[in-house]
């Protein structure tokens, strides 16, 4: 986390950068475990943005009250697709902008709500669900001031270093 109200110069010192999580195994979570992950800290941003806390500072000892909101998740595609409940690149509906086909655009039953997919018990009802909505259940749908699509956003020199870009060219526009 960075704190965005400090002055630029002193945002991204490692002294006033946060490190919340680093996620354990030897191997790759998927979506599911990512989002199980996030439940803690998803529940503490909530907290912080309703009541918030106190804050000792030198001209207010007794503490200022601060709200905490979470403006913006930086990460690579892949990242961005399982933090934010988004199908991975290989499916049909892979743009997280318009992830609903243009024939069901003008259809509320586009816009399924996450909670159905929470609701399922097996692996192949998510699975199927999936395949179906192009979306799973993502714990940053819970901030209500978050907005998944536009505050989620794909890291440009991340993707250029992993040589996405190229794929992406390839896979959408060259082989299609």
């Amino acid at each position: 986390f960075s704190i965005c109200n400090l002055p630029p110069k002193y945002q991204y010192r490692t002294s006033n950068l946060m490190c919340t999580s680093i996620l354990p195994s030897p191997k790759e979570q998927n979506p599911d475990q990512i989002q199980r992950f996030l439940c803690p800290m998803v529940s503490d941003l909530l907290c912080l943005w309703k009541y918030g806390m106190k804050v000792p500072i030198e001209s207010c000892p007794e503490g200022r009250l601060v709200h905490v909101i979470l403006i913006a998740v930086v990460c690579n595609k892949p990242a961005a697709h399982k933090i934010g409940g988004f199908v991975s690149h290989s499916h049909t509906n892979s743009c997280t902008t318009c992830w609903i086909n243009i024939s069901n655009k003008d259809k509320p039953s586009a816009f399924t709500d996450g909670e159905q997919y929470c609701n399922l018990t097996t692996t192949n009802t998510h699975k199927n669900f999936v395949k179906e909505f192009a979306t799973r259940y993502t714990q940053l749908s819970c901030l209500p001031y978050f907005n998944i699509v536009e505050q989620i956003i794909i890291d440009p020199m991340h993707n250029l270093f992993l040589g996405k870009p190229h794929f992406c060219l390839y896979h959408y526009y060259l082989t299609s």
